[in-house]
């Protein structure tokens, strides 16, 4: 079964069409997980498992931390028996837009929250959407992804995937070390992405997870456009490009490894 195990279908990009997109999904078939960034979005991410083969996250992505108050209590309530895991959340060093804000203070709320949402998992059994963007500052340049599993260290929980994973070879070896998934994304089919790709070729095909992150980062053959779970596929033949497979094998074990981290039946 393709799956796509990072889209947001639950966001504003699909108020026109919506319908037609999930029509789309359903007809291919394949599976869709769609991630909450807010609260907003994670109600709607759960409003969509109402389809077949959908399932949902629930959390608050770091750019937002000063957007909204991360109520335990109120995202607990909007678990269901379709949530198969929490977030996304974690650190983004590149969006920090609170001017008003010194850099500690916003890094460190975003660690105080990313912290919350361990929590949650933990008393849900409930893996983790990790979301880890470095600036490309000298202040964090190639430091993101550790600084995330020294949390998730300190906290003593790793189960999880690193979503859209950027970084280099060592950084990901330290991810499937830590026990975690690498999530990778159209970003691969880029021309200027042969770093990601060579990380790719590292990985075992047993911990990787393939993902849209639709509406944005459509791959390369609809760069330029909004991107939509189907294009997973995309991912799934580069992946079988680089590691000289069929494109079945690697559709078949992402299958196997997201059922085995999701609990998806």
């Amino acid at each position: 079964m393709l799956i796509d195990t990072h889209a947001h279908l639950n966001f504003e990009a699909y108020n026109e069409d919506r319908g037609e997109v999930i029509e789309r999904c359903l007809d291919y078939p394949m599976t869709v997980i769609n991630i909450g960034a807010q609260y907003d979005t994670s109600k709607k991410a759960v409003e969509l498992s109402e389809n077949g083969n959908f399932y949902n996250t629930i959390g608050l992505h770091p750019i937002h931390v000063f957007d909204e108050e991360f109520n335990i209590q109120k995202y607990q309530k909007l678990i269901t028996n379709k949530t198969v895991a929490i977030g996304e959340t974690g650190l983004d060093y590149f969006h920090l837009k609170e001017k008003e804000k010194s850099l500690s203070e916003i890094i460190e709320k975003q660690k105080q929250i990313f912290i919350k949402h361990i929590e949650l998992a933990k008393d849900n059994d409930l893996p983790l959407i990790c979301h880890g963007r470095n600036s490309g500052n000298d202040f964090t340049l190639q430091t993101v992804y550790f600084d995330l599993l020294k949390i998730l260290e300190q906290n003593n929980y790793s189960r999880g995937v690193m979503h859209c994973f950027g970084g280099k070879i060592a950084e990901a070896q330290s991810v499937i070390d830590a026990g975690m998934y690498i999530g990778f994304t159209g970003i691969i089919t880029f021309p200027n992405a042969q770093g990601l790709r060579d990380v790719v070729a590292e990985m075992p095909l047993d911990r990787i997870l393939i993902e849209t992150d639709a509406p944005y980062l459509a791959p390369q053959k609809y760069r330029g456009e909004r991107n939509e779970p189907i294009y997973v596929i995309q991912v799934a033949e580069k992946i079988a490009e680089i590691k000289n497979m069929k494109v079945e094998e690697v559709i078949e074990q992402v299958w196997k490894n997201a059922k085995k981290l999701f609990k998806i039946k």
